[in-house]
């Protein structure tokens, strides 16, 4: 069976995240094989190239059965519910469901009515199978101009699960879904109620931090970086993890609920007092954090010409403000783009046109990279891009 063995001063991050993917099997124990390595089994979804965030290698040993393991989510839905209502189960509910720290977010849908007694069953399952999550969330969409996701409390662990009426019961300060993620040995403080985060991008800020590396090596300077739509700063919280990678920063976000976990996040913040932020404001000698919108704070000409690296994370519309923003990057030395899009999958052909449009002077097609990151619905695709931008 395969295995993936890893040294166990890394283990623990290791499990975190394979865990996190649902990608541990959970029939079968993680033991030590010799003095320093431990393996864990995996699941059938463990994809057959190893995801560039973790170590280790694949190895295919026999398995030691889990005691304590009750079967996967499925078999103890089904055995509760019965096999016929399990084949009619909701597609809305069946499909995936997310791990954000010790937190589970289930997909879900409103009821008209009460929520069916198998919508509990179904979570209970679940949060058998992952023992370690402490608040299970449904997720309704997203809400508001900040995009949050619309979440309501399904279940809570305590000396037991406690799920429907009994959740009045309960305190609300043991309701809190505030969380801490654990990603590539930093952690990131969050509350997936009040601000945008995806796990699932992980890896595009190893492979960004990677790069920049490199774009740091060649300029042979540290990297100015603006991040105008930084979220909680997951993204700068990598950057500032490499001494000298980054000098003057711009983290900013819309959402005011942001804010504050950012002095949570970020390494040069965290001694600091939080206060209400209008506008932009110089926190530390090189580090500006703002709480407004990213159009008008690119409108500013104290930032124009300032940067050397331009995120632009706002899927939905990153293509559409993407020109009022390069007015930002430098002029003088070379500069980077990096961004993320949601498109239409037959629009996929035409990205690099599109992006060179933008840009005609700046940039030829081969300073453009792109890579199709996943599905997003049935005819849409996340896109991750690269522009590098030429001195004028």
């Amino acid at each position: 069976m395969r295995h993936l063995s890893v040294p166990t001063d890394r283990a623990q991050e290791i499990i975190e995240i394979i865990r996190a993917n649902d990608w541990q099997s959970s029939e079968f124990r993680i033991h030590q094989i010799e003095e320093n390595k431990i393996v864990i089994p995996l699941s059938d979804e463990f994809p057959d190239i190893l995801p560039e965030n973790i170590i280790g290698d694949i190895v295919y040993i026999n398995p030691i059965s889990n005691p304590q393991n009750h079967g996967s989510w499925k078999e103890i839905f089904e055995k509760e519910i019965g096999q016929e209502m399990f084949s009619r189960l909701d597609d809305r509910l069946s499909t995936g469901h997310e791990i954000i720290g010790d937190i589970m977010i289930q997909p879900a849908h409103r009821f008209s009515d009460e929520i069916p007694d198998y919508v509990d069953a179904l979570v209970r399952a679940k949060m058998q199978t992952h023992p370690r999550i402490r608040l299970t969330l449904f997720d309704y969409g997203v809400k508001g101009k900040f995009r949050v996701r619309d979440l309501e409390v399904a279940a809570i662990r305590l000396d037991k699960i406690l799920q429907g009426n009994e959740l009045e019961e309960v305190p609300v300060e043991l309701l809190n879904s505030e969380t801490i993620i654990k990603e590539s040995g930093l952690q990131i403080h969050l509350d997936p109620r009040e601000v945008y985060y995806s796990g699932k991008l992980e890896n595009e800020r190893l492979e960004t931090t990677r790069k920049l590396l490199h774009f740091r090596d060649e300029i042979n300077r540290p990297l100015a970086v603006c991040d105008l739509y930084c979220g909680v700063g997951p993204n700068l919280a990598h950057l500032l993890s490499h001494h000298g990678l980054t000098g003057s920063i711009l983290a900013n976000d819309l959402n005011p609920a942001c804010i504050p976990y950012l002095f949570r996040n970020l390494s040069p913040l965290k001694s600091l007092s939080v206060s209400e932020i209008d506008g932009i404001l110089q926190v530390t000698e090189e580090i500006q954090v703002a709480n407004m919108d990213a159009l008008v704070l690119a409108s500013d000409r104290n930032q124009h010409g300032c940067w050397d690296v331009l995120f632009v994370n706002l899927p939905h519309d990153s293509l559409e403000h993407l020109p009022h923003l390069i007015h930002l990057l430098r002029k003088d030395t070379p500069s980077i783009i990096r961004g993320w899009s949601i498109l239409p999958t037959d629009e996929l052909s035409t990205l690099s046109d599109r992006l060179f449009s933008i840009l005609p002077n700046r940039c030829s097609h081969s300073d453009i990279s792109f890579k199709v990151r996943k599905q997003y619905g049935a005819t849409k695709s996340m896109v991750g891009f690269w522009i590098r931008i030429q001195p004028e």
